[in-house]
């Protein structure tokens, strides 16, 4: 055998090493710009990942989306206890109207302390908190589709690079390399991890958002009108905080391990039936359903 028949069969990873199978993780270390006609181990080893390290596929009009899909996030989310503060100043309203003298029939015992409202005065704060419930209702309803719609759009636009630049990058490699893989396995890639990413960083990201700036303006609109109770809320943050880290930190482990079994059992089950003929004549079907389980 010639020596350049030995350097073709030569494998891009160490021969020391088991082979691995890519993750589109992986990706985020090379932008197309700056692509080399070789996938590198980074590529392929799962601890190399960055936080976010996705953007360094998006482009100025990405960035775009992402800045007024976070800021109408952070509009949204800030609603929620703006529309408590108006139900807290409605319900105020009606029970001083309780103790007034023109709402007739009603034998309740009141707290001296409420002080009585006038009907004019009764009627113009409803009808002021029904504008303002009016306002705060359109203004969130707008935040919530523009919120989703950039956050969507930027997931679709990142995905659809991803996928090119992968599908390039496999394209390139030398025959060599596609003996160490499986072809179920890089087309599981392409369309399993890439939804993904696409749950991950489309409307998830956007409630994220929401979901912090809610509880920001909650604790604000809480030190604004009781900060004692608000301060014996604020206790319970690191226990809050440590448990959705522990929630966090184990659905992205099982997430992985998901993506590993179902890439293996895509490749087992592309094979299957991709020979089913010979799988057929050799009696085969009840071994290949039983490497099909293992991987499940």
């Amino acid at each position: 055998m010639s020596r350049k028949g030995s350097a073709e069969r030569e494998p891009l990873i160490a021969k020391s090493e088991s082979p691995q199978y890519g993750s589109l993780e992986r990706l985020s270390e090379t932008s197309s710009k700056k692509y080399t006609y070789g996938i590198s181990d980074k590529f392929f080893h799962p601890n190399n990942g960055k936080p976010f390290g996705i953007l360094s596929f998006a482009s100025t009009c990405d960035y775009l989306l992402i800045f007024f899909g976070t800021l109408f996030s952070v509009i949204h989310g800030a609603g929620f206890p703006l529309l408590s503060m108006v139900l807290g100043g409605m319900t105020t309203v009606f029970l001083r109207a309780q103790n007034s003298e023109f709402v007739l029939g009603f034998n309740v015992t009141t707290d001296p302390s409420v002080m009585p409202i006038s009907q004019q005065e009764f009627n113009e704060s409803v009808q002021l908190y029904c504008w303002y419930y009016l306002f705060l209702g359109i203004l969130m309803f707008a935040s919530s589709y523009i919120q989703i719609a950039c956050w969507e759009s930027v997931a679709e636009r990142l995905v659809h690079k991803i996928r090119k630049t992968y599908l390039k990058a496999i394209l390139r490699q030398q025959i060599s390399w596609f003996d160490l893989q499986q072809t179920g396995d890089l087309t599981s890639k392409l369309t399993d991890d890439l939804e993904r990413v696409r749950e991950g960083f489309g409307d998830k990201m956007s409630l994220f958002i929401q979901m912090v700036s809610a509880f920001f303006a909650g604790f604000a609109v809480g030190f604004f009108y009781n900060w004692q109770m608000a301060l014996v809320m604020l206790l319970f943050t690191p226990l809050l905080a440590a448990t959705g880290y522990w929630m966090g930190k184990t659905t992205a482990n099982r997430t992985h391990l998901e993506q590993e079994k179902y890439a293996v059992a895509g490749a087992i089950a592309e094979e299957t039936f991709s020979s089913i003929r010979t799988v057929i004549s050799l009696n085969g079907q009840k071994r290949e359903l039983t490497r099909y389980g293992r991987r499940q």
